[in-house]
């Protein structure tokens, strides 16, 4: 899948008429200036106030970056042109496919997630330029239980994923500060445009583990981990949170196969961590069957 900063003919005439329709010709949030077509950006800027501004015109997919500051001389406020970080810029288009893939999902890699979201998969070495964004350079080499195991690393992965869905990676506090206002006004339009209230980034790590993330309108800098979702290389589920919780404990019923002694090893330190009881018998086999009472999960290892 791959994000596109062109959107097709169609898809924008689409977007045209729907901004058009429903969304009020300006508004100001944090910087970040909304002014549907348009007739002058400087304009609009201004009036926002001293300090660096974003002018976006989603009805016709546009950008416009200034800095405002007061002129002392002419006693008014001026707005000098400047450039707008790639990242900012890459995250709103980012963003604006989103409302692609609804429109024409048979065009598009994106797929529907619960009727409300967009599914992504990524994998940390891009292959064929598919992510759509910068995979967090610092966990290219982590896996699945990595993230289960160490809230530290969860932690941290949540907030760089988020940046990079954002655009908050500029190096610029005020930048980043910015590109978050800008993503998540665009990620709350293309919700109530077109229903796609989030995008769920579906992780295969490089030793085949999964992980999956969730980023929504009101936490676009933030991607939030899913419980219950997490997988090793062979398919079996990692129990994490969920595993213990009455709504989805019983998900984890079943018999889970390990090709490796490390494998079950780490599969067994995630369920002592998530205090799920695992009988240990005296077979050899490496598998496990867990079974869900209906309110405690409890696995059973017939070595």
């Amino acid at each position: 899948m791959s994000f596109s900063r062109h959107l097709t003919a169609s898809c924008i005439a689409c977007i045209l008429l729907l901004f058009q329709l429903f969304l009020p010709p300006k508004a100001h949030a944090g910087g970040v200036v909304v002014c549907d077509n348009c007739a002058n950006p400087r304009q609009a800027a201004i009036g926002s106030g001293a300090g660096m501004t974003i002018v976006v015109d989603f009805a016709h997919l546009k950008l416009y970056g200034f800095e405002v500051e007061y002129d002392r001389e002419f006693k008014r406020y001026r707005a000098i042109t400047t450039s707008i970080p790639a990242p900012v810029t890459d995250a709103f288009h980012r963003i604006m496919a989103l409302a692609e893939g609804r429109i024409q999902p048979s065009s598009h890699a994106l797929k529907r997630a619960g009727g409300s979201g967009a599914v992504v998969p990524i994998h940390p070495d891009n292959p064929g330029v598919t992510n759509g964004l910068t995979f967090p350079e610092g966990f290219k080499g982590i896996n699945a239980y990595d993230i289960v195991m160490s809230a530290t690393t969860r932690t941290q992965f949540e907030q760089q994923l988020g940046a990079a869905f954002s655009g908050a990676s500029t190096g610029s506090p005020v930048w980043n500060s910015l590109a978050t206002t800008l993503s998540s006004l665009g990620l709350s339009m293309i919700s109530r445009l077109f229903g796609v209230d989030s995008a769920t980034y579906v992780i295969t790590w490089r030793d085949g583990s999964k992980s999956v993330f969730v980023i929504e309108a009101d936490s676009v800098n933030r991607a939030k981990y899913k419980s219950g979702e997490s997988r090793d290389a062979s398919g079996n589920r990692i129990l994490d949170a969920a595993a213990s919780h009455e709504e989805s404990g019983a998900d984890f019923s079943g018999w889970y196969d390990f090709t490796d002694e490390q494998s079950l090893q780490n599969w067994l330190d995630a369920a002592r961590l998530y205090g799920v009881p695992v009988d240990v018998g005296n077979g050899v086999a490496n598998q496990v069957i867990c079974r869900w009472d209906g309110k405690t999960l409890r696995c059973e290892l017939p070595r």
